[in-house]
């Protein structure tokens, strides 16, 4: 299908040229863009410390393309010539290739080094990957039990997914604009406004949401697309002071007027690398920096003094040729390395992987990109392309059906240890309990033993109660009690909720323990030195106090579970991997007894309460794993930890049977 003539376009402000161009002429200086680009990206996923802004180079990238791809949409459907088909196979011609050989890649290097739930994890995001569906994937999972951006080794395909959703969505938009003959640009100025609205609003109060998201996202897509406008039209946006007489004038496309425009680009491009910070707070305002950086420096065209002299230098412009393929590569390199080390690599591991990912990524662009790029036996290549695209989705697809195939012969000498690192939930149970209870939000978690009873015994917590509840239900079936287990964030009254929908649903979930008559048995558990803000621990001591008093008032049996720590290393790095190494010799998997003492002052904070109501039991897990000078992650060949400061399914299990133990000695 190709569009119908529609130059010029009605109501188009600036008439087009007589003859536009079928293609842009060849920008050395976008390609030293697009270095700067990818090399502030890789700086700042290998040395974040080193260049705390660099994440806004995929920023600079959003700009990038949609200058480069806006041109090439609106100068063919200006010029009536514009082939949807033609369009998307060049695209598949020049995506495809290079993502097929990182994601082929990525799950071969997976089959040899991943545990089962890390491999049924890099499964999902190969299909996510795939599909041009990682933003999506990666907002779904983030949660309080995601597992950490540094081992997800297709994180970085969110960006790809916002551009390839962008070019399925724009170019239609276009086609319509031109048969009802709209003006493009007031298109694309008035969707970009609405999705940096979008982008303001949201940053404040879905930060994730607004961080992966086209809505939030394609303001920075189109503001390079207003820019091809420009371009493909030949308006200029360069402007310089003059003096006529008496009198200061603009005048548009002076060389000055471009220099000191390509100098202010290059300045808020520096600002946004020296000064941005990664957090809720991004993109909203502070993306505008890097994307009228860019801005700037396009507009200021290859004759400007920085775009010449800088950006066109010919190392950079090699670094741009090959930026796409160095960008896929170098983050699974980075997260491999990662996970294979069991924690952050050494600085000799980390740029090992830096270079690697150069070569690969000249290796990809000279034997790989350049010779499926081209048009020559196009449909033959596109089709290939796209059958290895989802042959991939398919093998990823299978890997996290099968839970990342536990059986492969280099994973199942330790299969019962990987289990270990695996989260276990009873969906049914949590959702009858919830139904029984009227729960109906995300919120508001439950799990009982039998959700038909009522309860006697029941624990309040966050994740640091969940990773108990396996056990103590497994003890308190055994006498004859109904458990339950409500999640909570901080379980005290009085706090405030600081906008926490875990903390807002806290006070029923205390209330609904506290007014139950057939409950008799209170336990709290809870990691208060993980997530409880600074300025709030003042307000700990007295809420746990209140709590306490409340719950002793009503009769209740209280028991104080003293927290376990965070580790300082990962504990599946305990673990052997079959099929490869890493860079040291094999960890005892056990920590200093004074270190493990020292993380946990919040047990030492609340000691005051607990000497004011002695009628409080404390039970402390620490017996279980420690002798006087060390405590042992691994107890018999079992992993007590599955991260670094939950407790396995197996640990959960023993230390219910150490809180029987502990049990039986305070009915003595």
């Amino acid at each position: 299908m190709k569009t119908a003539s529609a130059l010029a376009v009605a109501g188009d402000s600036a008439p087009a040229p007589a003859a536009l161009p079928v293609h842009l002429p060849y920008r050395p200086d976008i390609d030293g863009l697009r270095a700067i680009a990818v090399l502030a990206v890789v700086l700042f996923h290998a040395f974040p410390g080193k260049l705390r802004g660099g994440f806004a180079g995929v920023d600079m990238f959003f700009v990038i393309s949609g200058f480069l791809i806006g041109s090439i949409l609106i100068g063919g459907m200006q010029r009536g010539d514009f082939s949807f088909a033609d369009f998307y196979a060049r695209r598949v011609r020049r995506i495809f290739p290079a993502l097929t050989l990182v994601l082929a890649s990525c799950l071969a290097f997976g089959w040899f080094a991943l545990f089962a739930d890390e491999f049924a994890m890099l499964g999902k995001h190969v299909v996510g990957g795939a599909g041009f569906l990682s933003n999506i994937f990666l907002w779904q999972e983030v949660g309080y039990f995601d597992t950490a951006a540094e081992t997800k080794p297709l994180l970085h395909l969110w960006s790809l997914a916002i551009e390839e959703q962008f070019y399925i969505v724009w170019p239609l938009l276009l086609a319509a604009a031109c048969k009802r003959r709209w003006p493009l640009w007031t298109l694309a100025a008035g969707l970009g406004a609405l999705s940096f609205l979008v982008n303001i609003a949201g940053v404040q109060y879905f930060p994730e949401a607004t961080f992966y998201s086209l809505a939030s996202r394609a303001w920075e897509l189109l503001a390079g697309v207003l820019l091809a406008y420009a371009s493909v039209n030949g308006i200029s946006f360069s402007l310089h002071a003059q003096r006529s007489g008496t009198v200061q004038v603009l005048t548009p496309g002076s060389p000055r007027g471009r220099d000191l425009q390509s100098f202010a680009g290059l300045g808020l491009i520096v600002l946004a690398l020296a000064l941005l910070q990664r957090g809720p707070g991004f993109p909203g305002w502070w993306a505008l920096l890097p994307v009228l950086g860019a801005l700037l420096l396009i507009s200021a065209g290859p004759q400007a003094w920085v775009n010449r002299r800088i950006l066109s230098q010919r190392l950079l412009v090699g670094v741009g040729l090959i930026s796409y393929p160095l960008y896929l590569w170098h983050w699974p390199l980075l997260s491999f390395a990662q996970i294979v080390e069991g924690g952050m690599p050494s600085r000799a591991i980390k740029l090992a992987a830096v270079g690697a990912a150069l070569v690969l990524a000249w290796l990809t662009w000279r034997l790989v990109e350049r010779p499926l790029r081209g048009a020559r036996f196009g449909r033959a290549k596109v089709a290939a392309l796209a059958c290895v695209m989802l042959a991939l989705a398919g093998a990823g697809y299978a890997v996290n059906l099968r839970g990342g195939l536990p059986q492969r012969p280099a994973m199942v000498d330790n299969a019962l240890q990987q289990k270990d690192l695996i989260l276990v939930e009873d969906v049914a149970n949590a959702k009858a309990c919830k139904q029984r209870y009227g729960f109906d939000s995300l919120y508001e978690y439950c799990l009982m033993d039998d959700p038909t009873r009522e309860p006697t015994v029941v624990l309040l917590g966050d994740s640091h109660a969940y990773h108990i509840n396996a056990g103590q239900m497994q003890y308190w079936r055994s006498k004859g009690e109904n458990f339950l287990y409500l999640g909570t964030r901080v379980p005290f009254i009085g706090l405030p909720t600081a906008g926490d929908p875990y903390q807002e649903a806290t006070p029923q979930m205390l209330e609904l323990a506290l007014k139950l008559p057939s409950v008799k048995t209170v336990l709290f558990s809870t990691a208060l030195s993980l997530h409880q803000p600074e300025a709030e621990k003042a307000l700990l001591v007295p809420a746990f106090r209140e709590t306490v008093r409340s719950f002793l008032a009503a009769g209740k049996r209280v028991i104080y579970v003293a927290d376990t720590p965070k580790l300082d290393f990962e504990p599946r790095s305990c673990i052997r991997r079959g099929a490869v190494a890493n860079s040291g010799t094999r960890r005892d998997c056990s920590l200093p007894r004074a270190t493990y003492d020292a993380t946990l002052r919040q047990n030492a904070d609340l000691a005051p309460v607990l000497a004011e109501f002695p009628a409080v039991q404390v039970f402390d897990i620490a017996p279980m794993l420690c002798d006087a000078q060390r405590c042992r992650v691994m107890v018999d060949d079992a992993l007590m930890y599955r991260d670094t400061h939950h407790l396995s399914y197996r640990g959960d299990l023993a230390a219910g049977a150490a809180f029987a133990r502990w049990d039986q000695q305070q009915a003595r």
